[in-house]
């Protein structure tokens, strides 16, 4: 498919594209004002690292400060911190929804944690996680200090003890302060002593829990909060605007997908390019769609002369006759592949256009099952091909029938026999065929369709030439091939092809092609003959299309 055909394919579904853009749009902004609104606050807490813990390796070192703050985001996120948060706050629900509310993190190569809560609830948010920063920060000290509990304690109640015990050696010795008696002055030399010792007593002891609390503060690594969260002003979701651009961006291009493939799927006839890819015919004719109920207002050519399908079917009648280059163009057979596709009403134009060129034109209504010509030109059947063939007594210009149209005399079919086939393949009918060259300056053929009963087949090889026609977004491309094929094993020669019933108007390929189709076909038409020609279905790759 060429650039143009996607062109054209496009702007012919452009209403949809759009409908389909428009619908996700709408649906994405109601969707997205139903919803209730998300706010995200974040804070951001520090590890402040003990310096006892430096082994003095620094890939040790790196490593350890990793798994620590590793560590510390799992702990966030457990449930005790949770209910305790929880608990604080007040919040009307339980610590596993808040877990679901909470995403904590720590960036790498960093000792920075970061803790991010979502809630509908702005100021919620913020206070979410700020609480859940100072929880964590009150416990973590808590468990860093049961390390060296007991130790401390120890030592407190042993300089608590040695106060006391100097205390009551200070008030002895004050007693005895002045004691002029052998055994007084032996006493309080004594308590001297004592108060002496029990004072190196208590400084060690003061010292080794001084000692404990350094190494406590050298090896305990502590958490502070370096940001605290604020409550947001706008939410993080729904981005309505976001959404609901993407969304229109999204139904397009589904749309337009839609679009290519059903395209893709479609085995019809939409181009001239499909008939000469599959068949090596050419499209000889374009012919609009002609509107009119009654069978009357069919004959375009005649009832308005000027206008572009009357246009179309002199353009058929100029390549139809450089078509003809064996010899002049004396007879030619109109079929189809299928009923329905315009045969008969293309037959009766082409007749009119040909009579108003000057040359005397016989239509034959050779469809002796469906019959239409006489509806067409509003004229009796009570005699036509039939009587033709089985009378041979009376003059053969008995059986034919004038038109309105100078120059255009029709046979019709005449009754409708019960074996059309057996008729039209009768020496009789071979001998009418010499006879009628006589009335006319050239035949005119109206059979059924090709593949659906063989007298197409059966007439094809007696006449000139044949011409297909085929209806626009219709005709199957693999029916059409076989009505080809039908027609060229019968030893029939066909001219080309004509598309009928182009859709104008609609900015599709109907249109496209039936303006291009005068510059490429009706003065670049180039004279061909496909009677010894073997009608070739190439590939697509092969051809270099899509």
């Amino acid at each position: 498919m060429e650039i143009k055909q996607y062109i054209a394919l496009i702007w012919h579904w452009a209403w949809l594209i759009i409908l389909g853009a428009l619908l996700a749009g709408a649906t994405a902004f109601f969707v997205n004002r139903q919803t209730t609104p998300v706010y995200s606050a974040s804070s951001r807490l520090l590890i402040d690292e003990a310096p006892g813990t430096n082994s003095g390796n620094e890939y040790s070192q790196v490593l350890m400060e990793q798994r620590l703050a590793l560590t510390y985001v799992e702990l966030m996120t457990t449930r005790p911190i949770l209910e305790k948060t929880v608990e604080v706050l007040d919040l009307p629900f339980n610590s596993g929804v808040l877990a679901g509310m909470i995403a904590v993190s720590a960036p790498q190569d960093t000792q920075i944690i970061n803790v991010s809560v979502q809630d509908t609830d702005p100021e919620r948010a913020a206070a979410i996680a700020n609480t859940l920063g100072d929880v964590f920060i009150a416990e973590n000290q808590a468990r860093e200090s049961l390390r060296y509990a007991e130790p401390i304690q120890n030592w407190e109640t042993r300089i608590k003890e040695l106060g006391d015990e100097l205390e009551t050696l200070e008030v002895q010795i004050k007693e005895l302060e002045g004691a002029e008696t052998a055994v007084e002055q032996a006493a309080l030399s004594r308590l001297e002593t004592e108060r002496n010792e029990a004072r190196i007593r208590y400084t060690d002891a003061f010292n080794n829990l001084n000692q404990l609390q350094l190494d406590q503060a050298r090896e305990s690594s502590n958490v502070v909060q370096i940001e605290q969260a604020i409550a947001p002003t706008r939410p993080i979701r729904p981005r309505t605007l976001t959404n609901t651009m993407l969304a229109l961006i999204a139904g397009g291009m589904l749309a337009l997908g839609i679009i290519f493939f059903i395209d893709y799927l479609d085995d019809t006839i939409k181009t001239p390019d499909d008939i000469l890819e599959d068949t090596s015919l050419s499209t000889l004719g374009a012919i609009a769609n002609i509107k009119g109920a009654e069978p009357s207002e069919r004959l375009v050519a005649q009832a308005r002369p000027r206008d572009p399908i009357s246009e179309a079917f002199r353009v058929l009648r100029t390549n139809l006759n450089f078509s003809a280059v064996d010899g002049p163009l004396k007879s030619v057979l109109i079929t189809s592949s299928s009923p329905g596709e315009g045969k008969s009403t293309t037959t009766a134009n082409l007749g009119v256009v040909m009579a108003q060129m000057g040359k005397k034109v016989l239509i034959i209504d050779a469809d002796l099952r469906r019959p239409t010509q006489h509806k067409l030109f509003s004229l009796s059947n009570n005699r036509g091909l039939t009587t033709a063939i089985l009378d041979s007594e009376s003059p053969l210009g008995f059986h034919l029938q004038s038109t309105s149209i100078n120059g255009l005399t029709l046979l019709t079919s005449g009754p409708i026999p019960p074996n059309p086939a057996e008729l039209l393949n009768s020496h009789r009918m071979a001998q009418l065929i010499e006879n009628l060259q006589n009335e006319a300056d050239i035949l005119i053929f109206d059979t059924p369709p090709t593949l659906t009963v063989a007298d197409a087949a059966i007439l094809a090889p007696q006449v000139n030439g044949c011409l297909l026609v085929a209806n626009m977004g219709e005709t199957k491309r693999e029916t059409f091939y076989q009505a080809a094929e039908r027609l060229h094993k019968s030893g029939a020669t066909i001219f080309g092809a004509v598309i009928n019933r182009l859709k104008l108007g609609q900015g599709g390929y109907g249109q496209y092609y039936y303006y291009h189709y005068y510059g490429a076909y009706e003065y670049n038409q180039k004279p061909r003959s496909n009677k010894n020609q073997p009608i070739v279905r190439l590939p697509k790759w092969l051809l270099g299309k899509r």
